[in-house]
């Protein structure tokens, strides 16, 4: 229809029959159909070729066609791809992250619910502080200094006792034949029945030591909870970092070591060494003043400076029960010289 009208309006012009209202039409069809154009040049070869016989004339709509064809590509507005929403195009790949996503973050929310829901309670001696107390289940526990001990208020409904230690303790554990007492601490677990031991896993020492008096014990460390170790009574276990032991787990670098304890005699008294902090007694044999140190630090809840490469290397053996650290000091000069400046938590070896 519109190409009808746009030949007709072509041939009028061409004729000079064209009103002003039929021009201003024409330009506005062109303007709308761009490749009409082609009609006009068409049509001007007819009309300037006029003297030819009809039968001659050309098919006008035969030639449009031809031209379309050829020149397709041109005359043919390309259908713009439709794009792809970013969402859309990784659509496994987002719902793969965001399902990962949910799970580490429901596993986050799992852990630290399933902490605060077991050690829901704490117990903390400060530096210089020694503490007794009774657990809900009957247990008893000494809180060296520096210490912190976590369990659960309901520890005595639970299938299986569990509290966490950080520093030092001794348990003198309550037997429940169907409730084992484990003591978890940054490296070791121990699970025991009913029995009494020494834990002592500071996180500034090298060593984390386990002392059984009386009973047995089953111990495991945390990086190879499938291996067990069975202590007896008078033994000690010992895991220290980055050095050979007697035992080891596998050819990995973690290694243990199982001693047996010896009571001491100082001064015509006997001391187990290990365990002798409970009865408010520190005990120290053949030490270095290096190894001493960070004992003597919570013992008196102070700080010492070793500014003596010749202190750092004597060696002391000693029992301190209740001397303040200036009367310590001035002991142990007894034994090796040395100088010390003392100021209120501070202590300077010379």
């Amino acid at each position: 229809m519109k190409r009808s009208r746009i030949i007709e309006l072509l041939a009028r012009k061409m004729a000079g029959e064209a009103t002003p209202y039929e021009l201003e039409e024409l330009n506005m069809l062109i303007d709308s159909y761009p490749d009409s154009v082609y009609y006009e040049e068409v049509l001007k070869q007819i009309w300037l070729n006029n003297e030819q016989d009809e039968a001659d004339l050309p098919d006008v709509d035969r030639i449009y066609q031809c031209h379309r064809l050829r020149f397709y590509d041109e005359l043919t507005t390309p259908v713009p791809e439709e794009s792809v929403p970013f969402f859309r195009q990784y659509k496994n790949l987002s719902i793969a992250v965001l399902a990962l996503c949910l799970i580490f973050f429901a596993g986050l929310f799992y852990i630290h619910s399933n902490e605060q829901d077991n050690f829901n309670t704490q117990l903390i001696a400060g530096k210089g502080v020694r503490k007794k107390v009774k657990l809900p289940d009957g247990t008893l526990v000494w809180l060296n200094s520096d210490s912190k001990l976590a369990y659960h208020s309901d520890i005595n409904n639970k299938k299986v006792r569990i509290v966490h230690l950080t520093g030092e303790a001794f348990f003198d554990v309550a037997h429940h034949e169907s409730q084992p007492f484990i003591v978890r601490t940054n490296k070791i677990a121990i699970k025991v029945l009913g029995t009494a031991f020494n834990v002592k896993a500071y996180p500034v020492d090298q060593k984390s030591v386990a002392t059984l008096l009386r009973g047995s014990i089953e111990l495991s460390v945390n990086e190879r909870p499938q291996q067990k170790i069975i202590l007896n009574p008078s033994e000690k276990f010992v895991l220290q970092d980055g050095q050979q032991g007697v035992m080891k787990m596998d050819s990995q670098d973690i290694t243990l070591m199982i001693e047996h304890i010896m009571p001491i005699h100082i001064g015509g008294n006997e001391y187990i060494e290990e365990v002798s902090w409970k009865n408010n007694t520190l005990v120290f044999h053949n030490e270095s003043f290096v190894d001493l140190k960070p004992r003597l630090e919570r013992w008196f809840n102070i700080k010492i400076h070793l500014g003596s490469s010749r202190a750092k290397s004597y060696r002391f053996t000693g029992v301190f029960k209740n001397e303040n650290i200036k009367e310590a000091l001035t002991a142990m000069q007894l034994i090796k010289p040395f100088t010390f400046n003392l100021s209120a938590h501070d202590v300077t070896i010379y």
